[in-house]
């Protein structure tokens, strides 16, 4: 004997299908004469409406992440109304509720369940509404009706009514900020942005003014651009070297727009992936700023790529709907890895180049990263810029006052100088090969 117990029959199921799970429960009831009336959701099904279900009609809407809570929560009002049957939503698993907070609201929306209906109810025939958390192995979240054949007009005009409910409470997610990522299907959650104003940043006012000219498109110009015919929808990439600003760029403009616009924050990931997605929940949360920070990783030149679905899922997504009030702001730290065709006019209009800042530029930087710093009052920020030398970004500026900071406690004038010389402020990989 090897000492090791053999698993239990629900260890050694646990991994397989419900289906398969189920059948093997029933068949150890009927050997040992215990079958219990365990309900699957193909049973209620059969239960509630009275036919077997291949002969019952389905009418079905796949579901963003968004709509299966604005969804759930139309469920939800019917239930409440009703007070129906209520039964399994995925498989055999029972009928699960989940949790959200948007701003300051907890929601409890039901994110698996089946609700039979009577006639009168929701229709002049029975139905079940059904909310799946996932479709086969999709994960897409699904919403479906099933009635029997004869009546699926009805089912079809009540998955009408809940989606056109679910539209109305996308409302919640209207005007907030969004952070959009990929997890078996687009994802997107209610998040913060960054408190930073136009007063936090050193850029040359030329580019604060192409970049407003973009917005008008969206904002005070939208209605003129919009009659006239010329479309609103802009798109505008910030090109640089990392740590000059481009990322504090767009949450400055995300922070202004934000309230009157959703803003949608784009990881790499579902840029890659989910991106159509993403612009099909812009144009119903609209007007809408949508953020791309690494172009780069997302679009690159399809010569040196093999994948290109991201790049014409990317093109798809920006070609569609011009004149839908949606402005793309996107940055990369290199603009010819970017596939030609990704940056052309009516997918990008403006290209703005972010460069290092001059000296004075520099010394303002740093006028902004000693305030509240113990002796930084005392700093003569342009002798100290005048040591940075050439390609010093503002991240770079922020480094060096950290750093100073860290090992004395303060921000001397020496201190800063001595940091800048010791060139540490920069990362730099070793030199030599490592066995």
């Amino acid at each position: 004997m090897s000492g090791i117990e053999p698993p239990s029959v629900a260890a050694a199921l646990a991994s397989e299908h419900p289906d398969v799970r189920r059948a093997v429960e029933l068949v150890g009831q009927i050997l040992v004469g215990s079958v219990t009336s365990s309900t699957s959701s193909s049973g209620f099904l059969q239960a509630t409406l009275g036919h077997p279900v291949s002969e019952l009609v389905c009418e079905s809407r796949k579901l963003s992440s968004i709509g299966h809570i604005t969804v759930g929560l139309a469920f939800a009002a019917l239930i409440e109304r009703f007070d129906p049957q209520i039964g399994p939503g995925d498989d055999d698993d029972p009928p699960t509720w989940g949790h959200v907070k948007v701003g300051e609201q907890h929601l409890a929306p039901p994110s698996a369940l089946s609700a039979y209906f009577a006639s009168g109810q929701l229709a002049p025939a029975p139905l079940v509404v059904r909310l799946c958390e996932s479709f086969n192995y999709s994960g897409a979240p699904q919403l479906k009706v099933y009635t029997a054949a004869g009546d699926r007009s009805h089912g079809a005009a009540v998955i009408d009514a809940i989606m056109s409910d679910a539209d109305g409470a996308k409302s919640l997610f209207r005007g907030r900020a969004l952070a959009a990522s990929e997890d078996n299907g687009l994802v997107m959650e209610v998040s913060e942005l960054p408190a930073v104003t136009r007063a936090n940043i050193v850029i040359p006012e030329a580019v604060w003014s192409e970049i407003d000219l973009n917005v008008a498109a969206v904002t005070t110009r939208r209605d003129l651009m919009t009659t006239l015919g010329l479309g609103v929808r802009r798109g505008v990439l910030l090109v640089g070297p990392p740590g000059v600003g481009k990322t504090v760029i767009s949450q400055v403009i995300a922070n202004e727009l934000v309230g009157a616009f959703t803003v949608i924050n784009v990881d790499a990931r579902a840029g890659q992936s989910v991106l159509a997605g993403v612009y099909k929940e812009a144009r119903t949360l609209g007007p809408t700023l949508i953020v791309l920070e690494d172009l780069d990783l997302i679009v690159a030149d399809r010569r040196n790529w093999r994948d290109t679905n991201a790049l014409s899922e990317f093109l798809a997504a920006m070609d569609a709907d011009p004149s839908a009030p949606i402005l793309t702001l996107a940055s990369t730290n290199d603009v010819n890895a970017l596939d030609a065709a990704s940056i052309r006019t009516a997918r990008f209009d403006s290209i703005i180049e972010i460069g290092y800042p001059s000296r004075d530029a520099a010394a303002r930087i740093l006028t902004n990263y000693l305030r509240g710093v113990p002796g930084g009052d005392s700093v003569d920020v342009q002798f100290v810029a005048a040591h940075f030398g050439t390609n010093i970004s503002g991240a770079d500026i922020r480094e060096i006052v950290r750093r100073t900071v860290l090992g004395s406690g303060s921000a001397t004038q020496e201190g800063l100088i001595a940091t800048v010389r010791s060139g540490r402020f920069k990362p730099q990989l070793p030199q030599g090969n490592y066995l």
